[in-house]
């Protein structure tokens, strides 16, 4: 599997156990703030969810590069640990202090724990692998990360329509980051080889900045991290107000596609260390996601038309899967081993970025045009990213991939 091979497994293990809490209890939160329940009073409007889903990414633009450079020089373990920590405090702080004003300073504090804990725990991973399972590690954290979002978001959802208290949901996210926080403190061991006291942030940095390779990710990463954003903040309102489907049937097409999806993560990453390629499988998976999404949307008012043809659908979930670890393995390829914090902090600058013009064009795009406004949002951002795919080069050369297929 590539994590037994890797020397780290353990370590490896307990990072992506860390990444399913921190995760779970940041969308937990992020789903009970923006229920009518959480402020009865005044309800949350879609700008107010869009506002909050954009503060946070902000608070974690403005941060991001010093948590990952400043992990280059003392460590990861002690970063990474500091994020669980601002996590389980502001999830605490939503739960006693309800009011629409502070929700959004609140969100300033996620923002500093995503930050440090996005870019220490990729980090970790590059630490500990090699070019030949590196796109398979990343890949069983992209399945951490949705597990933790897909669970935490679901469960905050189901539970808030349960009728359990808004304030109970977000005790119980403060104790799943907390219990994070022990499980780095106890089972975490540190994978940086050496401090490096003697380098300053602003040169890791523009080692970083000013390389070629990683200034073309821009127009790939950035479109797809703003799908994420734009789903998240939509989905509840686009699932209760178009879709034609019973409990039943959603709990199924949740089911169908989010098993193809794991499943195609896994395969694929395993395709791409074997093949030493990560362009066509990233290009693979913006296909998939683009073609499934415009499926959904196109059939969201009559989907019984889609089970006639049911079996599409899982297919472009798994196609769909190629792309997150072959993304992430390219990004760390072009890395260098001493300045690995600090490039993922750039990848978090992506993300953070993303995380702003996801929520606020889908805003846009829902309350003027729609559905099918966000039908054409999503069009044109993975459009985008296919075409920056295009500049991208191959990290690794022709003699390497030669070399592996010929062991």
């Amino acid at each position: 599997m590539g994590l037994r091979a890797s020397g780290h497994a353990f370590t490896l293990i307990a990072l992506y156990m860390i990444t399913v809490m921190m995760r779970g209890a940041f969308y937990v939160t992020i789903a009970v703030i923006q229920s009518d329940k959480y402020l009865p009073a005044t309800p949350p409007t879609t700008w107010d969810v869009a506002l909050v889903l954009m503060i946070y990414p902000v608070s974690e633009l403005v941060s991001v590069s010093f948590f990952g450079s400043y992990s280059d020089k003392i460590g990861r373990k002690p970063i990474l640990t500091a994020s669980l920590l601002m996590t389980a405090y502001a999830a605490f702080l939503f739960a006693i202090t309800p009011d629409k004003v502070f929700i959004f300073a609140f969100a300033v504090l996620f923002g500093l724990g995503a930050a440090s804990q996005v870019s220490t725990s990729l980090s970790m991973i590059a630490d500990c692998s090699t070019e030949y399972n590196r796109a398979r590690l990343m890949g069983y954290f992209d399945l951490a990360t949705l597990g933790g979002l897909g669970g935490g978001y679901g469960a905050g959802i189901l539970l808030i329509n349960a009728g359990m208290a808004a304030t109970t949901i977000l005790f119980t996210a403060t104790l799943m980051a907390a219990a994070g926080t022990m499980v780095a403190s106890l089972l975490l061991r540190e994978t940086r080889k050496a401090a490096r006291h003697d380098i300053s942030i602003g040169t890791l940095l523009r080692k970083v900045v000013r390389d070629r390779r990683i200034q073309k990710l821009m127009p790939v990463y950035i479109p797809i991290i703003s799908l994420y954003g734009l789903v998240i903040a939509n989905a509840e309102s686009i699932l209760e107000e178009h879709f034609t489907l019973q409990l039943n049937e959603l709990m199924i097409l949740f089911a169908m596609l989010g098993g193809a999806l794991v499943l195609g993560i896994v395969v694929m990453g395993h395709l791409s260390d074997y093949l030493l390629k990560r362009r066509p499988f990233i290009v693979v998976g913006l296909i998939g996601f683009g073609l499934l999404a415009y499926l959904l949307v196109s059939n969201a008012e009559h989907f019984e038309a889609l089970w006639g043809i049911w079996p599409v659908l899982p297919l472009l979930g798994f196609l769909a899967g190629s792309f997150p670890p072959a993304a992430m393995a390219y990004l760390t390829d072009v890395s260098s081993e001493e300045a690995r914090g600090s490039t993922m902090g750039v990848y978090s600058i992506f993300f953070g970025t993303g995380m702003i013009i996801g929520p606020t064009t889908g805003a846009f795009a829902y309350t003027n045009y729609g559905i099918w406004g966000l039908g054409v949002v999503v069009a044109i951002l993975i459009g985008v990213a296919i075409i920056g795919t295009y500049f991208m080069s191959e990290a690794h050369s022709q003699a390497q991939r030669s070399e592996i297929s010929g062991a």
